[in-house]
């Protein structure tokens, strides 16, 4: 008989505590095997991505370019060695290699011209070889006090170097900037800084201005006199000076100036010299210096004054009173694009050794008056744009130009646009091939008597007269053409030339004459019969805009080279008829525009123009009479233009 326990809530056999089952330990052993299982698979996961770290930082490592510090700088201990950024600068003044933290590091060598003073084996001081704080020491004996060799310009005196010259300048700062004071390999020491009256205490290179509009003016020292001196000093606004500059030994003034750009004046009372062999683009883009006096410069050994004053464009003034240049051989651009220069008085000046003067005035866009009455051009052979661009010149005296040995003179008076006249009788041009642009734009030339030249060699005349707007009659008699290759352009825009006389032209050689005639708009008429256009390749917008031309006789044209007879008629707005009948166009390529503006046109003879290389269907433009006469070729040729002239009479001519 089974009895039920009271202290239990159930019967005895249904107790499992403190039994053990066969089932529930297996059951915990298979858990156990599972949780080794998954933090052994972690622990190797963990060792390879370890490893895997590791073997990337040291391929990196071994990759990597080996960085330096700069001169005075070093890598602190334990920092990234990264790049530059990481690096530090040396504690010690002039130490050039250091090694330590960057609270603590200890200096192994000096800069060079400096040596080490030590205390117990280490660098405490990196002292200069020189002992005077305004010396320049070259070289010095390691713990010697005194200087050896001296650098350019200095002297050496009891073991010290002594400065010979000092100047003072003026920056002008007219935003905010950090500005560079100086940017010269050839000044040794700035001694003093004021901005804007107040004397600076600490003297630095370079100063951070946070307003604007600061006067900077400085007192400074020379080390040596040589090319490019003050070459881009932008923030340098005026130059004083010192006594100390009195009869110096100074050779070269080689672009000594150039691209200072705020400059305004330079004051060169002390500045007497001597022995000064060039001068070449000593003032080059100085564009704010406004007027200048070298007299004190002696410049009588003198060879080079090329490129002086290039894009001086405020300069107003220039003084050379007695100056003498005996030895000068080169003046090319002197005053290239002195666009403020408005009287220049050259009469001193010895040009006997001179032999070319290519854009020496060019650009000169103010300049009225010009004394060069005393220039000697015997040895000049090229004079190419000499005064091109001198828009404001009425007059030049050339009567005392001998060009006997002249072989270039391109552009020589281009843009001279208020030029009335010129007289050229003394000019020999027989060494001379070519004379584009010479009267280029010299839109006030009212005639020219050219009867004097000799073009017996010229092979081009490219623009020679183009743009003489006002020019009523030219006198080419004499002109000998016989091997020209070029004239484009040759009267394009003679716009008040009513008759050219060309009878003696001979043009057997000519290959270019596109725009030769181009908006010669009062031209009535041409006399072209003798024109040989045999090797002509080139007639594009030949007569176009020559809108007083009522007829042309061009039946003696050979065609059979040209390539381009595009807008050859363009404006021709008096031609009533034309004959092309002779024209071959087996070469040509383009015909586009060629009637264009052509609005009196009512008879045209194209009879000859062959079929389809290029388009007839932009040859005419609006202003074509709705009715009119054309000869052609076929219908071929007829069927291409008809819609565009549906009421004009088309005539066969095979």
């Amino acid at each position: 008989m089974s009895t039920i326990n009271e202290e239990n809530d159930s019967p005895e056999f249904f107790n499992f505590d403190g039994m053990s089952s066969p089932l529930k330990d297996e059951k915990k052993d298979i858990q156990e095997k599972k949780r080794f299982n998954l933090k052994l698979l972690i622990i190797i996961a963990t060792i390879i991505i370890i490893i895997l770290a590791i073997s990337i930082y040291f391929f990196k490592k071994l990759n990597e370019p080996s960085l330096e510090c700069k001169p005075g700088n070093f890598f602190p201990e334990n920092s990234e060695k990264k790049s530059e950024l990481d690096c530090e600068k040396c504690s010690l003044e002039n130490c050039d290699k250091c090694f330590g933290t960057k609270e603590s590091n200890i200096c192994t060598s000096c800069f060079s011209n400096y040596f080490p003073f030590k205390e117990n084996e280490q660098i405490k001081k990196c002292n200069p070889c020189d002992i005077g704080e305004d010396d320049k020491c070259l070289s010095c004996d390691e713990g010697i006090n005194k200087c050896s060799k001296c650098n350019t310009g200095y002297k050496l005196e009891n073991g010290k170097c002594i400065l010979n010259y000092s100047f003072k300048a003026t920056h002008f700062v007219d935003k905010n900037t950090k500005v560079t004071l100086i940017n010269s390999n050839y000044i040794s020491k700035i001694k003093e800084v004021i901005i804007d009256g107040n004397i600076q205490t600490e003297i630095n290179n370079v100063y951070e201005l946070e307003y604007g509009n600061h006067i900077v003016f400085i007192l400074l020292e020379i080390n040596s006199f040589s090319d490019y001196m003050f070459y881009s000093c932008n923030n340098m606004k005026e130059i004083y000076f010192s006594s100390q500059f009195n009869n110096i030994e100074i050779k070269s003034m080689y672009q000594m100036f150039h691209s200072c750009k705020a400059l305004t004046s330079i004051d060169f009372t002390n500045f007497k010299i001597k022995n000064v062999e060039t001068m070449r683009g000593m003032f080059y883009d100085c564009s704010s210096l406004k007027n200048i006096n070298i007299s004190n410069i002696d410049v009588s050994k003198v060879t080079s004054m090329k490129e002086m004053f290039v894009r001086c464009k405020e300069l107003e003034y220039i003084e050379f009173p007695n100056i003498k240049t005996k030895q000068l051989n080169e003046i090319d651009q002197m005053f290239l694009d002195c666009s403020s220069l408005k009287y220049l008085d050259l009469s001193n000046f010895d040009t006997k050794q001179i032999s070319t003067f290519f854009y020496l005035f060019s650009g000169c866009n103010s300049l009225t008056s010009l004394n060069i009455s005393s220039f000697v051009t015997t040895k000049v052979t090229i004079m190419n744009n000499m005064f091109a661009n001198c828009f404001s010149l009425i007059s030049l005296d050339l009567s005392n130009f001998d060009t006997s040995s002249l072989d270039n003179m391109n552009g020589i008076f281009s843009g001279c646009l208020k030029l009335s006249s010129l007289n050229l009788s003394s000019f020999k041009t027989n060494k001379i091939s070519s004379l584009n642009d010479i009267f280029k734009n010299c839109s006030s030339l009212i005639s020219l008597n050219l009867s004097n030249f000799n073009t017996e060699k010229v092979i081009s005349l490219n623009n020679m007269f183009s743009g003489c707007s006002l020019l009523v009659s030219i006198e080419l008699s004499s002109f000998d053409t016989s091997k020209v290759q070029y004239m484009n352009g040759l009267f394009s825009g003679c716009s008040s030339l009513t008759s050219l006389k060309l009878s003696n032209f001979n043009t057997e050689n000519v290959i270019y004459m596109s725009y030769m005639f181009s908006e010669c708009s009062s031209l009535v008429s041409i006399g072209l019969s003798n024109f040989n256009t045999s090797k002509v390749q080139n007639m594009q917008y030949l007569f176009s805009g020559c809108s007083s031309l009522t007829s042309l006789n061009l039946s003696n044209f050979n065609t059979q080279k040209v390539m381009y007879i595009n807008n050859m008629f363009d404006g021709c707005s008096s031609l009533t008829s034309i004959d092309l009948s002779n024209f071959l166009t087996n070469s040509i390529s383009s015909i586009n525009n060629i009637f264009y503006g052509c609005s009196k046109l009512t008879s045209i003879d194209i009879s000859s123009f062959s079929s389809p290389y290029y388009s007839y269907s932009i040859i005419f433009d609006d202003n074509i009479p709705s009715e009119g006469t054309i000869i052609v070729k076929d219908e071929t040729i007829e069927n291409n233009i008809k819609r565009y002239i549906p009421n004009w009479k088309f005539i066969y001519k095979s």
